[in-house]
């Protein structure tokens, strides 16, 4: 995999791309992570181009300009500037949480861009119900007024690792992937994060259920859900209820944590590998 750039506007968004020629395969991270937790995968997709990309404020992509904030639209919108000024169309979008989130709404919003669908531990999108709308949007103004005063400040590894591991379900060896990209370095060595601290800030508002539902019946290809087993997110049981917004969709079970793409690419990779050959 060889780093990559794309320029969206003054955006730049990095990735990595196996810059095999085939069809096209974008990889979409999750939340506070970056292209590298899409890598493992890599090897089971050789005989297509596989891009992953770092989301704005991720990894070695650029940060939204200071008065800008960070909301998923956002990201479908540089998306569909990737695609449209390289001429990309009927691509497989491949996502974990945040990203499968992303790649289900854009299959949605843009189903004749979309061949196939691949959802790592997600499942559409998350919602809330309409009487939480103050609520959310007075703590997402609360907290993005709280970011706005971040200072830097520098980064030890080994402890930014031990961190990660004792919130989440990562192993430290993936964590430690996934961290050191989120890292840059000065003239003396010392690291300091790279990516935004303004992503931890609160979304502005939630969709509701019903306006979830609209959007992923909108979807025309088909779409392959994964969930793991010890996972927060629960798959399985959210796709029970969701199944019937999908035109062709199935979800596939894996034993293990969030991040269970890293922990076993050799038992999805080959999955997603068969879904892919297949669409």
């Amino acid at each position: 995999m060889k780093e990559v750039e794309f320029h969206v506007g003054s955006t730049v968004i990095a990735g990595l791309d196996n810059q095999v020629q085939g069809d096209i395969i974008i990889g979409l991270h999750g939340f506070l992570d970056n292209a590298e937790s899409l890598r493992p995968l890599a090897p089971y997709l050789e005989n297509y181009r596989f891009i992953i990309l770092d989301l704005a404020g991720h990894g070695k992509s650029s940060h939204r300009p200071l008065a800008a904030h960070y909301n998923q639209v956002d990201y479908l919108q540089d998306l569909f500037a990737i695609l449209t000024d390289n001429e990309w169309k009927s691509v497989t979008l491949l996502g974990h949480s945040l990203g499968g989130i992303l790649c289900t709404l854009f299959a949605g919003m843009f189903p004749e861009y979309c061949k196939g669908v691949i959802s790592l531990d997600s499942c559409g999108p998350l919602t809330k119900p309409e009487d939480t709308t103050a609520q959310q949007m007075r703590e997402s103004v609360l907290s993005r007024y709280e970011k706005s005063r971040n200072r830097l400040r520098m980064v030890d590894l080994d402890t930014a690792v031990e961190a990660r591991c004792k919130v989440t379900d990562t192993r430290p060896q993936d964590a430690r992937e996934i961290i050191q990209r989120n890292l840059t370095q000065d003239a003396s060595g010392h690291c300091f994060w790279s990516s935004d601290p303004r992503l931890r800030t609160r979304s502005t508002v939630r969709l509701t259920e019903g306006q979830a539902e609209n959007i992923m019946r909108q979807i025309d290809c088909p779409v392959l859900f994964t969930s793991a087993s010890t996972s927060f997110k629960q798959v399985d049981a959210v796709y029970s209820e969701r199944k019937q917004w999908f035109k062709r969709s199935q979800c596939v079970a894996f034993d293990g944590g969030h991040h269970v793409h890293m922990e076993k690419p050799d038992e999805i990779g080959p999955v997603i590998r068969e879904f892919v050959d297949q669409l």
